[in-house]
């Protein structure tokens, strides 16, 4: 069962259904058009053309039958991994979300736990207000003439639970004032029994995460461009937050993404050229690299129907 809602002042009926593939009901409340597609197998992304757009997208977390089943409402989202969109307005830091997309896990019976998931899946839309707001010095300001820069953000999808959740969040912004300045993708791993998101320090063993070079041997991907544009080797600080010369704290420039094929290393760091590369190795290099009792929970995730 897929459930969509409109949450927020301008909330709409949830909608039932069991055909992922294509649905679309026009009308609702104040006007609202609701649509939901499928993107990738066992992934469907709901669009409402109103406060926030609600949509289960974990098969796994979410069975489909013909009956109701469980309580529900205009405010209450189905059970299941859901994407959400945020088009919420950030007045003092000129920030201007467009449906901006994240992920959230609902429906679990720790609330505690959904509720550090949530916060972990929306950080980085969390990060991008924080970082612009420290950024808008007063030459930007005079150049945004009021006006907020436009920022989206994209989901995509990797393992999908129901143990281990991980996506990445791609930040394009339309900014109000002049720069070429990139913002990052960001990918957020989430352990769904812990209640938390899993670090660096939580999946690389100790030995790998002194010193990297293993993770990066076990890695294929664009290592000539990377040779080109003169970034290094990688080191235990790319794997923690930090400042990359600015006034607000940023992400790790190294940042870790799970599917079912094995992990990929995303780098991505504000900028224009060489900001944005992703390298991945298979789950069968990484005895060494991950730590034994993670990876097999991420192999199992991986194998998950």
């Amino acid at each position: 069962m897929v459930r969509v809602a409109g949450t927020g002042r301008r909330s709409g009926q949830i909608l039932t259904f069991c055909d992922p593939l294509r649905f679309a009901v026009e009308g609702g409340r104040n006007g609202m058009r609701t649509v939901v597609r499928g993107v990738v197998p066992g992934v469907v992304r709901g669009v409402v053309r109103g406060a926030v757009a609600v949509a289960v997208v974990g098969t796994a977390l979410a069975g489909c039958s013909s009956g109701g089943g469980g309580k529900s409402g205009p405010d209450t989202p189905a059970k299941g991994t859901i994407v959400l969109q945020d088009s919420s307005d950030h007045p003092q830091q000129l920030v201007k979300f467009k449906d901006a997309e994240y992920v959230k896990i609902a429906g679990l019976a720790d609330k505690a736990a959904e509720q550090r998931i949530g916060q972990a899946f929306h950080a980085p839309l969390d990060w991008t207000v924080k970082w612009l707001g420290a950024t808008l010095d007063g030459d930007r300001r005079k150049q945004c003439q009021g006006k907020s820069s436009i920022v989206q953000t994209k989901v995509r999808f990797g393992l999908g639970g129901p143990d281990i959740v991980s996506a990445t969040n791609a930040i394009v912004m339309i900014p109000c004032y002049e720069s070429e300045e990139a913002l990052p993708t960001i990918p957020v791993t989430v352990d769904v029994k812990a209640g938390k998101a899993l670090t660096a320090q939580d999946v690389l063993t100790d030995t790998v995460l002194k010193d990297p070079k293993p993770l990066w041997d076990a890695l294929s991907g664009p290592k000539d461009d990377w040779k080109q544009c003169e970034l290094g080797d990688i080191s235990t600080k790319d794997f923690l937050p930090g400042k990359q010369g600015g006034p607000a704290e940023t992400p790790p420039n190294a940042g870790l993404f799970f599917d079912r094929k094995g992990l990929n290393l995303v780098w991505s760091t504000i900028g224009t050229d060489c900001s944005t590369f992703t390298f991945s190795a298979p789950y069968d290099k990484l005895k060494d690299i991950v730590k034994p009792d993670v990876l097999s929970r991420l192999r199992a995730a991986a194998d998950a129907k």
